[in-house]
């Protein structure tokens, strides 16, 4: 322990003159190192064997809000030791590069950290929350920079962070941009990303190939279009044949089948089972590029969707409360959205432009229009907390289909694998509906307020008395 203390010494304690600040307010940095002693110390005695699983939590909640202070008091110390040229008299390169030496992180992960500390002087409801454990270093960053493009979205931004996930409120920022910005603006942005396109490539240590793009957003939701299709037909292909990969392999299938022309190959039913053994038909490893004479080659159908507001399209900019952008891929210009619009691969949902709540079908299948309206509204899988947007399914939630329950944007929603399977087999229950989700493990399902509607529940209910408007009823 010598060893690592010789190279990150203590830092001296600052004086703090006396009469500036009364003895209870004072921080004179022996009271931080005190705290630092003590959690150093219960970590090192720390048995984690000795606690329940409640307690554990509390702790791991606890430790949460430790890091958070603690990386907010480093950002606010290292942007004043960055002010002050302190890595001049040690000769480093940069602030940065000071920074990174005495935290063990890279280069870039300083410059942002600093970045950060510079736009929280200019904006006190940010750097309040952040200082209080209310902001990650992670969603300071996102909030900070949305805010800098649009300061009136800063008490929005603020208000849902705590409740939100990180990618959640990384999306709200990324509208509270595209709403901040002019039109010009926008599309000055939009040129800049274009400018800056790139597709690079490499081998890691292990000897497998790599690969990097960074696209305009148009771009990419075709790209993610076209691979979202073609793993979504390999992986039906896979649990046919009784073959159980993540999605991610079946997406590097599709890139190695659209990229080399190949297209998905899909086998006959009879050969499903032993040519996915062999590796053959569509495993896009290239080890049996003839299909053969029982596959045949399917190129997958990329549909883009777009959503935009009406006044937004009328106008050319998107104002405040507006979207103009590509559902889980973010905003785009105007004009981008105008040029998508002549693409028949595109679906376009314009808000009050058409009644989609209209929409309704008695039948398993769910028509074009509620589908793409559906997608549009349960971007990733309804239940709060979770943020998978790949291989949603549809659900319906309230009555179910083998009850009757019409394919309707009030009945549907979409949930990933894992919770539709806890809803569907395990007594979990989906309630409040569209902006008020709310998901209840089978022990907290008793109470006052009685059995919720959407229990997939049993066949004796009779759901056209308990929510008739579900059936065209009064």
């Amino acid at each position: 322990m010598a060893s690592a203390a010789s190279h990150h010494p203590e830092p001296q304690s600052p004086r703090t003159p006396q009469a500036t600040q009364p003895a209870h307010l004072r921080l004179d940095g022996s009271a931080l190192s005190d705290a630092l002693d003590a959690i150093a110390g219960f970590v090192s005695e720390f048995e984690p064997g000795r606690y329940g699983g409640e307690d554990a939590a509390r702790l791991v909640t606890w430790f949460t809000r430790a890091e958070r202070l603690c990386a907010a008091g480093k950002t606010l110390a290292a942007t004043r030791a960055a002010a002050a040229n302190c890595h001049r008299t040690t000769g480093q390169r940069s602030a940065a590069h000071r920074l990174a030496g005495v935290t063990g992180e890279s280069v870039g992960n300083a410059v942002e950290l600093l970045r950060l500390g510079e736009t929280l002087e200019s904006h006190p409801g940010v750097d309040e929350a952040y200082r209080t454990g209310r902001l990650s270093p992670s969603g300071a960053k996102a909030v900070a920079g949305a805010v800098a493009v649009n300061p009136n979205s800063e008490g929005e931004l603020l208000q849902v962070a705590e409740g939100d996930t990180l990618s959640r409120l990384r999306d709200r920022c990324l509208r509270a941009r595209a709403e901040g910005r002019s039109k010009t603006d926008a599309a000055h942005v939009y040129e800049g990303i274009r400018a800056a396109r790139h597709c690079r490539t490499w081998t890691d240590a292990d000897g497998a190939f790599r690969l990097d793009a960074r696209l305009t957003p148009d771009a990419g939701a075709a790209v993610l279009s076209s691979l979202s299709a073609g793993s979504d037909r390999a992986f039906r292909r896979a649990r046919a044949a009784g073959i159980r990969e993540s999605r991610d392999a079946y997406a590097a299938d599709a890139l190695v089948a659209l990229v080399t022309g190949r297209g998905i190959s899909v086998p006959d039913q009879t050969t499903s089972a032993r040519r996915s053994r062999e590796g053959g038909c569509g495993t896009g490893d290239g080890a049996d590029d003839d299909a053969g004479p029982d596959c045949h080659v399917l190129e997958p159908k990329a549909t883009v969707h777009l959503r935009v507001d009406l006044e937004a399209l009328r106008r050319g900019s998107v104002g405040d409360g507006e979207r103009c952008e590509i559902p889980g891929v973010g905003p785009v210009p105007i004009e981008v959205a105008r040029d998508l619009m002549g693409d028949a691969i595109t679906d376009l949902v314009i808000t009050n432009g058409i009644n989609v709540t209209t929409v309704c079908h008695l039948g398993r299948s769910i028509p074009a229009p509620l589908k793409t309206a559906l997608i549009e509204r349960d971007a990733i899988c309804v239940v709060p907390g979770c943020d998978v947007a790949a291989g949603l399914e549809i659900d319906h939630w309230v009555v179910p289909f083998a009850a009757g329950g019409p394919a309707s944007l009030e009945n549907l929603a979409r949930l990933c694998g894992h919770h539709h399977y806890l809803r569907t087999h395990k007594g979990f229950r989906l309630d409040g509906g569209p902006g008020n989700w709310r998901w209840r493990p089978p022990a907290a399902q008793k109470g006052p307020g009685g059995p919720s509607p959407g229990l997939a529940g049993s066949a004796d209910r009779d759901f056209r008395s308990e929510v008739p408007e579900l059936f065209g009823g009064e």
